[in-house]
Formats: structure tokens, sequence, C-alpha cells
């Protein structure tokens, strides 16, 4: 799974100049972050015909939340989804069908959780970044709704089994788009459902560090965000 990510920087120009968008007003309430957890805002990246760069950026709440659903909580349940079963699922596979449907979510680490040997000590958090630490993209999946009478845009996302790198901490890991090219196809009108499902697969190992963070990452809001989250 995974339920926590980074986005340490905030140069808005770098991240812009990555992913070939503008980032407007309010966006840089989704960088400078170092412990992202479920529920929070988080900077998605989507195609957009009427955009200069054909691309949008905006913030969405993390955790999807389907036109359907009777309350937000359904969010909690959404905040990753399984590609094997994006073709199947009821919520899942009316958006990977649908361009304007798959997102980018920016991100430079992600987390994932080891036992302690001593079972009164904390969980060991272990955060995995790509190329030694450069931005990269979660494939992901955005849908918009009216909810108490304002626009919620939520999204969620992918995720795929373990690479050799993260399956000695955990079996599954979010699907890391592997670059620019595959990042513009997974947005892309020129994919249909299937040729999109077939980008979701783990990211070459040899890409991926691991390293021990601060237990403090362990407790949601508990500390204020900073690089010292980073380190054991």
């Amino acid at each position: 799974m995974c339920g926590r990510f980074t986005l340490t920087t905030s140069d808005q120009r770098r991240l812009g100049s990555r992913f070939q968008v503008t980032f407007g007003e309010g966006s840089g309430r989704g960088m400078g972050r170092y412990n992202v957890a479920p529920t929070q805002e988080v900077l998605i990246v989507s195609s957009d015909p009427e955009m200069d760069q054909g691309r949008r950026a905006k913030l969405a709440r993390w955790g999807l939340v389907p036109g359907w659903a009777k309350d937000l909580s359904a969010g909690y349940r959404m905040i990753n989804a399984r590609a094997e079963g994006l073709l199947e699922s009821r919520a899942y596979s009316p958006l990977v069908r649908r361009q304007a449907n798959r997102c980018l979510v920016p991100a430079d680490g992600f987390y994932e959780w080891m036992k302690a040997e001593n079972p009164q000590s904390p969980k060991q958090p272990v955060r995995f970044t790509v190329d030694g630490g450069e931005p990269f993209a979660f494939a992901g999946l955005t849908t918009s709704r009216e909810w108490e009478g304002e626009s919620l845009t939520s999204c969620t996302v992918i995720t795929t089994e373990a690479n050799d790198a993260v399956a000695r901490v955990h079996d599954r890991m979010p699907v890391i788009l592997s670059g620019p090219e595959a990042e513009a196809a997974w947005i892309s009108g020129g994919l249909d459902a299937g040729e999109a499902v077939s980008l979701c697969r783990p990211l070459n190992p040899s890409r991926i560090t691991a390293r021990p963070a601060n237990t403090a990452v362990n407790k949601v809001g508990g500390t204020t965000e900073g690089p010292h989250l980073l380190e054991a």
C-alpha cells in the first residue's frame, strides 16, 4: 500500500518544469511536505487541452470520494487502488477508462513500516526514494463532485506488487511511473483502459533507495514538518 509520502521541495518553478505544468495560487500547500497523510490535500496533475501546456495542476483530497458515496469517510477506504482490479472495480473502472480521470501525483519519497524487534518499541518507518531523491509521479485516479454546496476533488494512488527493493518491508508499493514519457502516456487520450493499466507495474528496483526515517513520522501532525523527519 501507500499510506504516507513526501514532496519536500517548495520550488514551484522546478516542479513546473519537471511536470510541464504551471502551478497556480494555493499549490504551495501541497509542497514542502515531509509526512503527507490520507485526507490531506495533495498536488495532482491531469490533462487539460484548454491549458497552455495541455496540463492542469490542482489540489485534491487524498482518498477518493465517489459520486455515490454518502459521506467523506469513504475516502479513508479508498486512498489506494490495486492495479490488478482496476478494470473490474465499480469505483475505479469508469475512472481509468477516461483520460480526464487519470492523474499524476507528484512526490519525492514514500514510507512503509518495519516491525520493531521489541514489541514495545514503535514501528520503524522506512523512506523510499527514486534516482537519489528526484521528484517522480505516482499513477493516480481523480474525480470531482459536489459536497455541501462546493466542488470536491479527490484522488487515489494506484498500487502494485512490491519490487525487490520494497518487498523486504512490504508486499505492495505505489505505482511509480518510469519517467516523463510514461507520465505523458498515463494522462494522454491515446491509450485505452487496458493499455493504461499495463503501465501500472513495479518500478525497476535498482532506481530505489531505502533509508530509515524518524519515528515521529508515525504520528500524523505530531510534530512540525521538516527535514528532521527524514533522519532516523
